[in-house]
């Protein structure tokens, strides 16, 4: 009897886990789970009942996996982890577009990463001319997630 009850608390314990994210309930759940097996393993002289009773652990994990998946997938939308809402075409951050091409005052010195101003506004920027101290102009060449990437006006390629 022990060993089953071993194996339950497991499933359970492998059910919240899919709630509680972290590994260590999950971890748990399986320990639980395998000594539970080889209690049974150490009490039985029948291989046929071993087998019976690991084909039934084995089944039971995999309906307790499947049934929080659809658990998850089909709960109250604001209770739920999960995002059935279209995505196509998020973006998280991105760089100003309008800001290339225009001169800068870096604010803080650029390591290579730091701040400049243009137009009167603060934006994040990375040098792609390596350390630019407080003070330079920079030019805005391109963008790089919410940065914008620059360049030394001194040390612009082309016209």
């Amino acid at each position: 009897m022990i060993p089953f009850m071993l194996v339950a608390i497991g499933l359970f314990l492998i059910l919240v886990e899919f709630y509680v994210p972290g590994g260590i309930v999950g971890f748990l759940g399986g320990t639980f789970i395998l000594v539970g097996a080889a209690l049974f393993a150490a009490h039985t002289d029948s291989w046929l009942h071993l087998t019976l009773f690991l084909m039934g652990t084995i089944v039971s994990i995999i309906l307790v996996i499947r049934f929080a998946l659809w658990r998850i997938v089909h709960a109250n939308p604001s209770y739920s982890i999960y995002s059935s809402t279209d995505q196509e075409g998020y973006k998280a951050s991105s760089y100003d577009k309008s800001a290339v091409g225009k001169t800068g005052i870096v604010m803080a010195d650029l390591k290579p990463g730091g701040y400049i101003r243009i137009e009167g506004r603060q934006c994040a920027a990375i040098s792609l001319s390596g350390y630019v101290s407080k003070g330079e102009q920079v030019t805005v060449v391109g963008g790089q997630e919410q940065s914008l990437l620059v360049q030394l006006k001194n040390k612009e390629q082309g016209p």
